[in-house]
């Protein structure tokens, strides 16, 4: 067994030195907790809060304010104590140490496991986390007087209750959901320690073998359903099923510190957990947006990724994990992984990605980028499955970066509280797709259930030269006899022809919506809208219709955006609508430009002819556009139709092409249509 010590005045110093801001942030929280007070704003709080909650004298481990059971669980998942340890290490006083001791002792008081107790602070998954939150804070008050053999018995104690809660609680539930994974972590952390405890000389860990027993046990049993529960969980892609980053990751984040645990103890884990361990990380790495955050889908934070890169960087030896995540051993990392990780890892070499396109095509996630600088142009489109009860109704969801700025973004979660605010965040009109008649597809059944669930399908791509194309289509509106495609034609990064179609009979509103960055401003204008950013700027182009008579608009709104739990504010949102008889057609040119310069683009619809017949289609067959900046000349075909007759050979301007999208750039002489879909 392994079992290297971690050198705590080491990694004191390397903190002052390279991360004070978070050793300010640290100490805070930590005087914070002295004082009874608590306010979750560490990155990777599940459910953070904007609000501090105080207790003058003995403090209530059930408290609920504002209605919301998440602080409950946040509370007592006790990663505050964390903090306490670090606090103690960076300033030695033992203080912070008396704060564990006094809180520790009074949870164990106050939360028997009980029926009541649960549903609040015995939750499985809270029991799951405590059992790696307080393994490590142990860890920083294992020389420390104040914590004497009583508390460390009483520890103990508890960690045995936890396992043999953790080992007795498995239900199918567990094997397909992140709570498994977060249970099945922390029964693996409660079972090393103790095995750690067992092999230790003397004191209340040697004397108690009732309570160190077990270890072994439950590190066996909890590799064993980590392994199941990944098998399970994991798609091909490497995306966790439920369709949320922010809970992919808190599944990465587990199975990264069951591998950090392993490690340092000498313990043999199943292969298949490092395989899904990458697997996940690369996922992280093909949706990270440039700003190196992932994406707010689902029920999702804006969180910094370079925290999942850089310890998965070291435990799995990869060099493009390395080139994504800090320069050096971020703050929590250097406390789990130590003076020698942190040395090696400043001296591996980075690698940086060579694709700049990624088809994650089991979870229905596309993401294409113009390089990996903070500067980079990315756009992410969603075609997948729900997901359980964190997936957003987000089918055909854009999200789109230019330039290192965001410009389309998906509109958050804020809470999990039901009622109006949960359900419209989780709203298909809370994202960036196609809709018709303002209605939704899929409805909330209370916080966490839905009805109408509705399948995905479509799903097509393609790249050639500077053309990305992309399709998704979904049945939501299918007992309405409609079928909405969308299709995506980029030019480059920087241009992207967004085409909504809408099959099916009747006359309906269609509608395209986009929600932007806080940021910036819009400008309205009478062909679309202009988005005026701190460092870019980009213009949306309405297409008009081919048609003489139609009933249309745009509206410009504020609608909320959460870009961290329990924090909200307000973004412009504007849609293109129309009211029509189906088939519907709706074309959106989007594209960026440099800050500070005047929109170089003009968009201008062109007809489109069969040469073969000399017929010109109707729009209602296939519609065409040239986008120029001012140096090139693009044209653009969508083929609304099969191809087939008069409508198979079809093109613009003279250049044809057998397809149903197809671009061509009229600046390259010679240059022929290029077909992006048959």
């Amino acid at each position: 067994m392994k079992n290297h010590k971690i050198d705590m005045k080491w990694c004191s110093d390397y903190c002052r030195k390279y991360w004070p801001e978070e050793c300010a942030h640290i100490l805070r929280i930590a005087d914070d907790a002295v004082e009874q007070r608590f306010l979750f704003d560490l990155p990777w709080d599940m459910e953070q809060t904007a609000k501090a909650v105080e207790f003058k004298g003995r403090i209530d481990w059930q408290h609920m304010p504002d209605g919301d059971p998440e602080f409950i669980y946040q509370f007592n998942r006790h990663r505050y104590w964390i903090c306490l340890g670090q606090a103690y290490a960076l300033t030695g006083d033992e203080a912070y140490a008396g704060c564990f001791v006094s809180q520790l002792c009074s949870w164990l008081e106050d939360n028997p496991v009980c029926r009541e107790t649960k549903n609040t602070t015995w939750r499985t998954i809270e029991a799951g986390i405590r059992g790696e939150n307080w393994v490590k804070a142990m860890e920083y008050f294992e020389d420390c007087p104040v914590v004497t053999e009583d508390v460390r018995a009483r520890f103990l104690e508890g960690l045995r209750v936890h396992g043999e809660y953790l080992m007795d609680c498995r239900v199918p539930f567990s094997d397909k959901s992140n709570w498994g994974v977060l249970e099945s972590h922390g029964l693996f952390d409660i079972g090393a320690y103790l095995m750690k405890c067992r092999g230790s000389e003397a004191g209340a860990y040697a004397a108690a073998p009732a309570r160190t027993g077990r270890g072994e046990a439950y590190a066996a049993e909890a590799a064993a359903r980590l392994e199941r529960e990944l098998d399970i969980q994991i798609m091909d892609d490497g995306v966790h099923w439920e369709q949320s980053p922010m809970y992919h990751n808190e599944v990465l984040r587990c199975v990264l510190e069951v591998l950090r645990v392993a490690e340092r103890q000498g313990i043999i884990l199943p292969a298949s957990l490092y395989d899904r361990a990458r697997a996940m990380a690369h996922a992280d790495l093909a949706w990270m947006k440039p700003d190196r955050t992932q994406p707010c889908n689902g029920d999702s934070d804006r969180t910094d990724l370079r925290d999942v890169f850089t310890p998965a960087a070291w435990l799995l030896k990869d060099r493009q994990l390395r080139y994504a995540g800090y320069s050096r051993l971020d703050f929590e990392s250097v406390w789990e992984l130590g003076a020698e990780a942190a040395l090696e890892y400043e001296s591996m070499s980075p690698k940086m990605p060579e694709c700049h396109f990624y088809a994650l095509r089991q979870s229905g996630n596309w993401c294409l980028r113009s390089g990996w600088g903070e500067n980079a142009d990315y756009l992410h489109f969603k075609c997948g499955s729900l997901g359980g009860g964190h997936g957003h109704f987000d089918k055909l969801h854009i999200d789109l970066t230019m330039a290192g700025e965001d410009i389309l973004i998906d509109s958050g979660r804020y809470t999990y509280v039901d009622g109006s605010l949960r359900r419209q965040l989780k709203s298909s009109c809370a994202h960036n797709v196609p809709v018709v008649d303002w209605q939704e597809y899929t409805q909330c059944v209370g916080s966490w259930d839905v009805k109408g669930r509705t399948a995905a399908g479509g799903q097509d791509w393609n790249q050639k030269g500077s053309y990305t194309f992309l399709q998704g289509a979904h049945l939501g509106y299918m007992e309405n006899g409609i079928l909405v495609n969308r299709r995506i034609l980029s030019i480059g990064s920087r241009i992207h022809v967004i085409a909504d179609e809408f099959y099916g009979a009747g006359t309906h509103v269609c509608s395209q919506i986009f929600h932007l960055n806080p940021a910036g401003t819009v400008e309205m204008r009478e062909d679309g809208f202009l988005y005026h950013g701190v460092r870019t700027d980009a213009v949306f182009y309405r297409l008009e219709p081919s048609a003489d008579a139609y009933t249309g608009g745009m509206e410009l709104e504020e609608t909320p955006v959460s870009f961290h739990y329990n924090q909200m504010e307000y973004a412009p949102c504007v849609s293109f609508w129309r009211e029509c008889p189906l088939f519907c057609s709706m074309v959106t040119v989007a594209a960026g430009y440099e800050k500070g310069t005047e929109n170089p683009y003009t968009v201008s619809r062109v007809p489109v002819t069969s040469p073969v017949t000399g017929r010109c289609l109707g729009g209602d067959e296939a519609e065409a556009l040239r986008i120029q900046d001012g140096t090139h000349s693009w044209l653009v075909v969508v083929n609304h139709r099969e191809t087939g007759a008069d409508g198979e050979y079809i093109g613009a301007e003279g250049h044809y092409g057998l397809g149903r999208m197809m671009a061509c750039d009229e600046t390259d002489e010679g240059s022929r249509m290029t077909v992006l879909q048959w």
